[in-house]
């Protein structure tokens, strides 16, 4: 439930309270209009704050250094307007300027906290389970939803979206069974439920049955019109499945119509969005490890990449950013995203878990990459396997961060060492992977 009661102040309007309550519950769903609702309260009630703190939360979600002065400046607004110190509103609002800071675990902590009193409050539960998870810490983000769920009752109105919660938080802590019965639950209530759509797809891709994923996501895809993102992202999940199915052309025509799609009106209002740039670009490594020519498709963003050798929100979204720039020949901006990424976070001064993600991950992962586009394998073995067990630090999910092994095995491959490439295997079996052999990119 979404709590505004505690939020209400003398000066907000019944209008803006209103809007601000259905703007945090379309995001709890992952609906594409939860920001036009956030805007509209903050335009109705300019003195009432909490808006201000879900927007500042939002956009800090993006992982896009582009809204740092944005956030910043919403922090600044609800701090004069903030009703109380105890307030519900002061806690997310602590939370958000220490995230903002890149301290994801201090803010995760104040997130636990504030579910203790509202255990079944869906827009912390978002909150707490984004931030958890670009930390890496799935058993962490599932105790959360775990001692929450107690407490739920079916016939609260975010009953569905809790249990895709629920299910994506035990994907990525390795309880498949329960991750799939909890978000084909969530589907059965709400079949245009995008997060459990997701969840039983992240379940399907792990378990290794493939021709489940594509019944699953295809019965699906036409209940995802209303969703933010996440629409694009699911057409990634379905071509990973295409991707052990070989059916290598109808991927590339998916790139440009449901992945990324210029037409799209999301693609239009936000053509620099980190989630779809990762798709794209993961899918092209993906397809070229496997042998496709994808040349032409590194080049469409290439330009918006070299825009983002000074955007350092996340280091999963620099990695990626690497990978398009080295593959589209534009090294010069490819060093540039390398050296500003050492410069900023290469100094003990830096703290916190954005600049751990970059020194520990961030940093070597891109050189590794810098190294396998020049064919220099020795050095992506040492690079890149050096810290792959470590991974877990730049965040996203075991399916996203499943290219990084393919990387390696390529390497193995093509160093001879087979010895290396069956402990990549063990490695990739360990993280919940069934059937590794006989996954596409491992038989190559």
């Amino acid at each position: 439930m979404i709590v505004i009661i505690v939020s209400m102040s003398n000066q907000s309007s019944l209008s803006a309270v209103e809007l601000c309550a259905t703007g945090m519950s379309q995001m709890g769903r992952f609906r594409a209009d939860a920001m036009e609702h956030i805007n509209a309260a903050i335009e109705a009630d300019p003195k009432y704050c909490l808006p201000l703190i879900v927007k500042a939360s939002m956009l800090h979600g993006a992982n896009d250094a582009r809204f740092d002065n944005d956030i910043a400046d919403l922090i600044k607004q609800s701090r004069a307007l903030l009703p109380s110190s105890e307030s519900y509103d002061a806690g997310l609002l602590e939370a958000v300027s220490i995230a903002s800071a890149g301290h994801g675990v201090e803010a995760a902590t104040i997130y636990e906290q504030l579910l203790n009193d509202a255990p079944d409050d869906l827009f912390l539960h978002v909150l707490v389970q984004e931030q958890i998870f670009w930390l890496g810490q799935p058993q962490w983000m599932r105790d959360i939803v775990e001692r929450a769920a107690p407490t739920w009752s079916e016939s609260h109105q975010d009953f569905g979206p809790l249990l895709s919660l629920r299910a994506f938080a035990n994907e990525e802590a390795g309880y498949f069974n329960e991750a799939e019965y909890f978000g084909r639950a969530a589907v059965e209530i709400d079949s245009s439920d995008v997060w459990g759509a997701h969840a039983v797809a992240h379940v399907l891709v792990m378990k290794g049955q493939i021709h489940d994923g594509v019944q699953w996501l295809e019965g699906l895809s036409g209940n995802w019109g209303h969703a933010n993102q996440m629409r694009h992202h699911l057409w990634w999940h379905f071509c990973l499945f295409l991707l052990e199915l070989g059916e290598y052309d109808r991927i590339i025509e998916l790139l440009d119509t449901e992945v990324r799609n210029l037409n799209s009106p999301l693609v239009k209002a936000s053509p620099a969005a980190t989630i779809d740039i990762n798709n794209y670009s993961s899918l092209l490594m993906r397809l070229e490890l496997y042998g496709v020519d994808v040349s032409m498709h590194w080049q469409k963003l290439s330009a918006l990449c070299s825009e983002r050798i000074t955007n350092h929100g996340s280091a999963f979204s620099n990695i990626h950013d690497m990978m398009v720039l080295s593959a589209s020949g534009n090294l010069k901006d490819a060093k540039a995203l390398l050296a500003n990424m050492q410069q900023q976070f290469a100094t003990p001064d830096q703290t916190g878990s954005v600049a751990l993600s970059y020194k520990v991950v961030g940093i070597p992962v891109c050189e590794a990459i810098l190294a396998h586009r020049a064919k220099d394998y020795a050095q992506v073995l040492s690079k890149l396997g050096g810290v792959r067990h470590q991974l877990q630090m730049m965040g996203a999910s075991h399916a996203q961060r499943d290219v990084f092994y393919h990387l390696l095995v390529h390497a193995a491959n093509a160093e001879n060492r087979g010895d290396l490439r069956q402990v990549f295997l063990h490695d990739i079996e360990r993280l919940g992977f069934c059937e590794v052999p006989k996954r596409a990119a491992y038989q190559h």
